[in-house]
Parts: structure tokens; C-alpha cells; sequence
């Protein structure tokens, strides 16, 4: 099941959080809209989910266990036996497979690889999508340990990026922290394309900022919408995972076949 909980964080400001959890009992319908569940926040998982469902006993699967450590082992024994081969029928004979291996377009995979890694990964940063490990420890901070506040905007502008066609807006806002204390920020968002043209007429968003540091926000909604960050990291790695599995099958094929 996954579960949309509201919550108090650390510092006392209701945010939203979606867990997954096994439910084992069904039939005690343990789990209703506008029900209250007891939850935990594990602050050693930081920057990950802390949320936790304190509903009795955890148990860890022995079988997911051995599953995980058999894909281990057997992923460690293949590379063993991949380099190891590899090593051994080049070294038996260098000038067949150095003249195989000029002949062939395995150089230019590899460009075409480190080119497109680094590509998207200039490309995710630049647009905001993709998060940075200090990045996303300051987004755990602000979420689990900020406080919210309603900024005023100074100014917005269009960044020129788009995603899924509706562009990324950026904006400059004011706030006042609890001791009324005035701070700038900036961040950026996904505005639809309906949306556009209310922008002149918004004054006003929800941000969030660290009580120790004011000069730390970001747009509410960005802290607490995963979604799209996930999407676009899963679709970073599922195309690297790609083009390596290309990579290495041709690499195989080269020197087994």
C-alpha cells in the first residue's frame, strides 16, 4: 500500500509524505483516510526517507536476503571470470586481438557512452531536475528540521528550459523568519502552460527555510514533490544502464566470438 500521512516535522511544521508499507493484516483495515497511524522519523537515514510505521515487530525476509546475495555473488563471479578470460586470451595472443580491437567501433561506443553521461548530466543539473548529494541533504534539512513561511515575490523570469514542453520558471521572493527578520531567496519550478499567464497576477508562495539559517529556502512544493526528481534519475540511470549493456555486449562479442 502507499499511504499519504500528514505529519508534523521536527520543528513543529505539518508537511506531507508518501510511504509504502507491506500490510500483512488486511482484514483489520488498520489504514482509512482521516485515520491515525503511529509513525517514526529515523534521522540516522538522512538523506533518505525517515518515515517509519511503528505498527509492531519489523521483520527483515530471509529469502529477500538470499535473493540480494546471490545476485552478489554471481554478479562478483562473472566479472571475475569476464576480466580473467579477457586477460588471459589477450595475453595469448596481443596482435589478434589489438588488430580486432583497432578494426573495431568499440572506441567509438565508449566516446558516445562518456559523452552522453556527461551530457545529461550537465543538462539535468543545469535545468534543476537532478539534485546533487549536498543538495539533497540541504532539501532533507529543510523538510524534516524548516519551518514555512509565505514569501512575497520580487521578480520571476523565464529560465528557457522546458520539461515535458511547459517551462521552468524561475523567481526571487522575501520573507520574514520568526523573528520577523527580512531574508531573500530564489528557486525554480515547473509552471504548466495554463499557468503562464496567471503568473502576473501571483504575489505570493510557500516556502520553507532552516530556523539555524534563514538564507536557506526553497519553494515548498519542490521540497516535498519527489516525484519528478526520481523520474528523471531513474531515467538517467536506465540510459546509462543501457548504453553500458551495449557497450559491454559488444566488447563480449569482440573477444569471445
Amino acid at each position: 500500500m502507499e499511504l499519504l500521512v500528514l505529519f508534523e516535522n521536527l520543528s513543529g511544521h505539518p508537511i506531507h509524505r508518501k510511504i509504502r508499507i507491506w500490510d500483512s493484516m488486511p482484514h483489520l483495515n488498520r489504514f482509512r483516510p482521516d485515520g491515525k497511524i503511529p509513525i517514526g522519523l529515523n534521522l540516522a537515514k538522512r538523506p533518505k526517507g525517515p518515515v517509519l510505521l511503528f505498527t509492531g515487530a519489523c521483520r527483515i525476509s530471509f529469502a529477500y536476503m538470499v535473493v540480494c546475495c546471490s545476485m552478489t555473488i554471481l554478479y562478483v563471479l562473472g566479472c571475475y571470470f569476464l576480466i580473467g578470460e579477457a586477460i588471459s586470451r589477450i595475453n595469448a595472443d596481443p596482435e589478434k586481438y589489438e588488430s580486432l580491437f583497432r578494426a573495431s567501433e568499440l572506441w567509438q561506443m565508449w566516446v558516445l557512452f562518456l559523452g552522453t553521461a556527461l551530457f545529461l548530466h550537465f543538462l539535468f543539473k543545469r535545468i534543476g531536475l537532478m539534485i546533487r548529494g549536498k543538495n539533497q541533504s540541504q532539501n532533507w534539512d529543510l523538510l524534516y528540521q524548516g519551518l514555512g513561511a509565505t514569501a512575497t515575490i520580487k521578480r520571476y523570469w523565464d529560465t528557457g528550459s522546458l520539461v515535458n514542453d511547459n517551462p521552468v520558471v524561475g523567481f526571487e521572493y522575501t520573507f520574514r523568519d520568526s523573528t520577523k527578520q527580512l531574508f531573500e531567496g530564489s528557486d525554480k519550478k515547473i509552471v504548466g502552460k495554463l499557468e503562464i499567464g496567471t503568473l502576473p497576477d501571483l504575489e505570493k508562495l510557500e516556502i520553507m527555510y532552516l530556523a539555524n539559517n534563514p538564507n536557506i529556502s526553497r519553494l515548498t512544493e519542490n521540497v516535498e514533490n519527489e516525484d519528478m526528481t526520481k523520474f528523471i534519475n531513474l531515467l538517467f540511470h536506465f540510459t546509462l544502464f543501457v548504453l553500458s549493456v551495449i557497450v559491454v555486449a559488444n566488447f563480449i562479442q569482440l573477444l569471445f566470438g
